[in-house]
């Protein structure tokens, strides 16, 4: 029975918390830290990676521990209910330390305060990426509930990069100061119930399958077990080089509007446009995946953003604000297709792996995936921190010379090692990663067809062990998509 409109935005309702919740933290938690709080910026660094460390290990935790709960609501919704005191209190806690003074305790609290936000975001996310398998084995279904959980994520991610600061500048003025206290507490507090009652709204509106499987002991050799699987391995390819890419063009991209076409003052437009048009076409993208494949759209995005980072080539500061805005659309149509295909893959997996080792695991490879995302994000920015670095950029010194009008020459500066390591970093990086990503994208091989057919055969493996009712072509089908003979499925 096809799930009802209802379910699928219940669904998607989580990732208002996925997609709105980091963005926040990335545009505001470093800022509020040093310059609200009053940490050096070594100790809010330390904070960050403390943070990251302990939420990256937990996830796999997570991922285990959401397979083997049995409940009246089932292994994974449990967690969304669950969690929703956490998600907010969390959320509240990042941006207020109860009128601490003394630095050293405010060190130790917003590490402590950053590690019960990155478990909370786990308690939930790890489940939810999990869940999807459990609703529907339509292939077409799956990919219909992902578009609109991007564009659910898309959509929030455009509010959040608005909202929170109209908030804090409304109450606590314009400057960055410790005045600003009291709009980030509000602020906090308002995006703490937002993301709090989705996770209500994706409990009651959500169903997992009545039948589990039974509970097994999970051992370090099965955690490292998945990496057997040659559909997640070239998985994994797509997503960690996608993602990666995606994390370094956002990182950089306010470096390259501010100090390669010094357009800062367009900065918010030009990234507003690419997320408007990253959540508008997620809809065209979820089409063409319905009529194609889930990789096909990877095809004609990710060739499209290279083209278009090969074209910053050409930008410099007399480039007119539109056609600025025009190459982010486009890499805005490049992102949505990235997230579309690899959040709907990851689901089939599950199946795929079910049927070779006869177990269902879930919340195993939903764990393992978020916690190699988390670990790559982690070095990513190292890379780019060492990037910047080494061609000697220092964002105190640009804001001086800036300044000092009289003293400042953009041509000359246009020139310069600094802006020119910049822009290869922003152009020759995400060419490079784009590339790779198409490498693995193209030795693709699941398709609604052979995925089908893992579905079938699931059917007979769960009812007898056998595969009597598959024709020839649907067994080559099945061993394509599965990656082992059709003798060494189901742990034979």
């Amino acid at each position: 029975m096809k799930n009802k409109l209802a379910g699928k935005l219940a669904y998607a309702s989580g990732d208002i918390y996925g997609g709105g919740a980091f963005l926040i933290f990335s545009l505001f938690y470093m800022n509020f830290l040093v310059l609200v709080e009053g940490l050096p910026v070594l100790a809010a660094t330390l904070i960050i990676l403390i943070g990251k460390i302990w939420d990256a290990v937990t996830d796999p935790v997570m991922g285990r521990l959401s397979d083997r709960t049995r409940s009246r609501w089932g292994r994974r919704r449990i967690f969304f209910l669950s969690g929703i005191l956490p998600v907010f209190l969390s959320f509240v806690m990042l941006f207020y330390s109860f009128g601490i003074q003394n630095v050293t305790a405010k060190i130790v609290y917003h590490t402590f305060a950053y590690m019960f936000f990155g478990t909370a975001f786990t308690i939930v996310m790890v489940p939810y990426n999990a869940i999807l398998s459990d609703m529907t084995d339509d292939y077409n279904e799956r990919t219909s509930f992902t578009t609109i959980r991007m564009c659910f994520s898309g959509g929030t991610s455009l509010l959040a990069a608005v909202i929170p600061g109209t908030i804090i500048n409304a109450i606590g003025g314009a400057s960055i100061s410790p005045a600003q206290r009291n709009g980030y507490l509000v602020m906090a507090i308002v995006f703490g119930v937002i993301f709090g009652l989705c996770w209500l709204f994706t409990f009651l509106g959500t169903k997992e399958k009545e039948i589990l499987p039974p509970v097994e002991n999970i051992t370090l050799k099965d955690w490292l077990s998945v990496f057997k699987l040659k559909a997640y391995r070239n998985f994994l390819g797509i997503f960690l080089f996608f993602q990666v890419t995606v994390d370094l063009v956002l990182a950089l991209f306010i470096f390259y509007i501010d100090i390669v076409v010094l357009q800062y003052k367009n900065y918010t437009l030009v990234m507003g446009v690419l997320l408007v048009s990253q959540l508008i076409f997620m809809v065209v993208n979820g089409e063409i995946a319905k009529r194609k494949g889930k990789a096909f759209p990877l095809f004609i995005g990710l060739p499209l953003w290279i083209v278009i980072s090969l074209m910053f080539i050409f930008i410099d500061s007399a480039t007119p604000v539109i056609v600025i805005c025009l190459f982010a659309a486009l890499i805005g149509y490049g992102a949505a297709a990235g997230n579309l295909a690899t959040w709907s893959m990851l689901s089939d997996i599950y199946d795929i792996d079910e049927c070779v080792t006869a177990k269902r695991r879930e919340g195993l490879y939903s764990g393992m995936t978020t916690f190699l995302r988390k670990f790559t994000s982690g070095i990513s920015v190292f890379i780019l921190g060492i990037g910047l670095k080494a061609i000697g950029f220092d964002q105190n010194e640009y804001n001086i010379l800036k300044s000092q009008t009289l003293n400042f020459d953009p041509a000359a500066y246009a020139r310069s090692s600094i802006v020119q390591g910049i822009k290869w970093m922003f152009i020759a990086i995400p060419v490079i990663l784009l590339i790779g990503c198409l490498v693995f994208a193209a030795a693709n091989r699941i398709n609604k067809r052979r995925f089908d057919t893992v579905i079938k055969a699931l059917g007979d493996l769960r009812k007898d062990g056998t595969l009597s009712s598959l024709a020839p072509e649907e067994i080559i089908d099945l061993e394509t998509a599965a990656g082992v003979p059709s003798d060494k499925l189901w742990n034979n």
